[in-house]
């Protein structure tokens, strides 16, 4: 960085860390000269995205030279009929990453304090940081959220717990009375943020419900979701957070006028009329879990039973070992060592093709390297 550039900088940038993303598949063709390459990194939709979706592209050509609606009316009309919320309690934001940091710019201040389970999405502490508050990680009881220590952290100058359900990285989800009882019991001044990005890919008993309370008065409830997982608009950057309607009006205060581009509204809107695509989805992945289920089991591996579109795998090897030998291979994952997860890899559920081939190399990589020892 260029010396000049501290003085001016805001100190809470200065002690964000940059967010790596997965790498592409054009920059692994390009490094190593592969023609076939597997994107299982960074949980998209492998089934590709809704046929009513693409089907817009074309009649938004003549329409690139007008400006979005700035407060999204359409859609947040649409979502109020599907999630049965009121508009005032909907917000759009350019993807949930989007949302996350016009609620962290509309909440936190100098000194407030924030918790975060130990092992979680790294946005959130990266808005928390730009605005100076400050961050206690919370325990977990081995890669499953402790509600308990959350709970027991809870101090007279906590402003907000951000809390993952399903949480990413691990795919694991809090069960339904459990997540209840804990938002039930905490003080009326700590903001919730709880983000479903994945929620719909959870078995029903691990669905909180958490929109309906919302809507029903519990106002110290803010629930994020996306466009990118289930609909597959993951290249578009539509989210969308539910709250109480003082807080949604503080949001719109501070947020971009035209964060969501209108081609990613109109596309947004088409997707949510799709329910053919998003329950073939589903049902798609759901399959492709029992066959990692039974190959993971085969090769005697441990990971964690996921409520997602992906599986958190325990390989027993250095991660960073496995990540590049798969990459050699065409097969791109996410190395999880940057959450303190050593010998474990992220990795997307694809199609069964994808899968297959996966699992066809798999065995030959763990081959290569050396067990570390637990």
């Amino acid at each position: 960085m260029d010396a000049q550039v501290p003085r001016f900088a805001n100190p809470g940038a200065l002690g964000a860390r940059k967010y790596v993303p997965g790498k592409s598949v054009k920059e692994v063709m390009s490094e190593l000269g592969l023609r076939q390459v597997v994107k299982m990194a960074s949980n998209e939709n492998p089934f590709g995205s809704s046929g009513k979706a693409r089907a817009c592209l074309a009649e938004l050509a003549g329409e690139l030279h007008v400006y979005p609606d700035a407060m999204n009316e359409e859609l947040r009309g649409r979502l109020s009929a599907k999630l049965d919320v009121p508009v005032p309690m909907l917000t759009i934001g350019n993807g949930a990453d989007g949302v996350i940091y016009n609620l962290g710019m509309a909440l936190l201040d100098q000194g407030d304090e924030t918790l975060i389970p130990r092992i979680s999405y790294p946005i959130y502490e990266s808005i928390i940081r730009v605005m100076r508050a400050t961050i206690t990680p919370t325990a977990m009881k081995g890669l499953r959220i402790d509600l308990e220590d959350l709970a027991r952290r809870v101090t007279p100058r906590t402003k907000a717990i951000f809390l993952c359900n399903p949480n990413n990285p691990t795919g694991d989800a809090l069960p339904r009375e459990r997540l209840l009882d804990f938002l039930r019991n905490l003080p009326p001044t700590v903001l919730v943020v709880l983000d479903e990005a994945y929620i719909d890919f959870a078995d029903p008993e691990y669905r909180p419900g958490a929109v309906a309370l919302a809507k029903r008065g519990m106002k110290n409830l803010f629930v994020l979701r996306t466009f990118s997982k289930l609909y597959g608009l993951a290249g578009l950057r539509v989210g969308f957070g539910v709250g109480d309607p003082e807080l949604i009006e503080l949001i719109h205060r501070i947020k971009p006028p035209f964060g969501v581009s209108a081609i990613a509204e109109r596309l947004a809107l088409a997707a949510l009329e799709d329910t053919e695509f998003a329950w073939r989805t589903l049902e798609d992945c759901a399959r492709e879990k029992r066959y990692f289920s039974a190959e993971l089991g085969r090769l005697g591996l441990d990971y964690v039973p996921s409520h997602t579109n992906f599986v958190l795998v325990d390989t027993r090897r250095d991660c960073l070992e496995v990540f590049q030998r798969l990459l050699s291979r065409g097969l791109i994952v996410r190395p999880a060592k940057q959450y303190g997860l050593p010998t474990s890899v992220r990795i997307t559920i694809g199609q069964h093709h994808e899968n297959v081939r996966l699992f066809q190399e798999l065995p030959a990589v763990l081959g290569e390297l050396p067990p570390l020892q637990a």
